[in-house]
């Protein structure tokens, strides 16, 4: 330090490199900025889009019906969806829960393997959840920060442990597991083109009373419609 120079002087020499810093930084705290701007909207959207799988799932409970019970010609990849919720058979905590409790038991009773699939088939078209997703976009000014995804998802579910007896039907569970040979049988041999049309309301008896076969009778009109 020079004689004569004071504190005040030499901090009045540094104003320019503060400013300097300054400007260096600028870009990070713009983007920085913008950055928690953009997740405000994120997760604005996430909150509504959350709220939206609430309403749905609360305004269902109670009205439309569980999907339809994986019988025959059944293929998991098709859509299981009512009234813009989900209700998959054979999931859920409380089935998860009562399986812990008595699938141990119910298995050690037997080791037909016949009665082992239909426990499971059984088992699988049990209903118990109720689910419901939503997904929205937000919009953004600019593109600094189009690596983000701009879509919110949200998924709310609800299980429920008690069901009533016509939620699951055990006849047609059986005629597609170990009864299916016999229920083929039936089926096969009376088919409509092949027995006298006075017949038929015998046939659509035994369908019906011996398998539970409205499902099948509705196609089979529906098809010569």
């Amino acid at each position: 330090m020079k004689p004569g120079d004071t504190p005040w002087r030499r901090g009045r020499a540094r104003r320019g490199n503060a400013l300097l810093e300054f400007a260096l930084t600028l870009p990070i705290i713009i983007f920085m900025a913008g950055l928690t701007m953009y997740m405000s909207f994120a997760m604005l959207t996430k909150q509504k889009v959350l709220v939206d799988c609430r309403r749905n799932l609360w305004a269902s409970a109670g009205h439309g019906h569980w999907t339809d019970l994986k019988l025959e010609g059944y293929t998991p990849s098709e859509p299981e969806e009512d009234d813009g919720t989900h209700r998959p058979r054979g999931a859920g905590e409380e089935l998860d829960r009562l399986q812990r409790d008595i699938q141990n038991d119910a298995l050690a009773e037997t080791a037909n393997p016949k009665a082992r699939e239909y426990w499971y088939r059984l088992w699988a078209n049990l209903p118990g959840r109720h689910e419901s997703e939503a997904s929205r976009s937000f919009e953004t000014s600019g593109s600094l920060w189009n690596f983000i995804d701009r879509t919110a998802h949200a998924k709310h579910l609800r299980d429920s442990s008690p069901w009533h007896f016509y939620h699951i039907d055990a006849w047609k569970v059986a005629r597609s597991g170990p009864l299916k040979e016999i229920f083929e049988a039936f089926r096969d041999n009376l088919e409509m083109e092949q027995f006298a049309p006075h017949f038929e309301p015998t046939r659509d008896d035994i369908m019906r009373r011996w398998w539970h076969g409205d499902d099948i009778l509705a196609e089979e009109d529906q098809d010569g419609g």
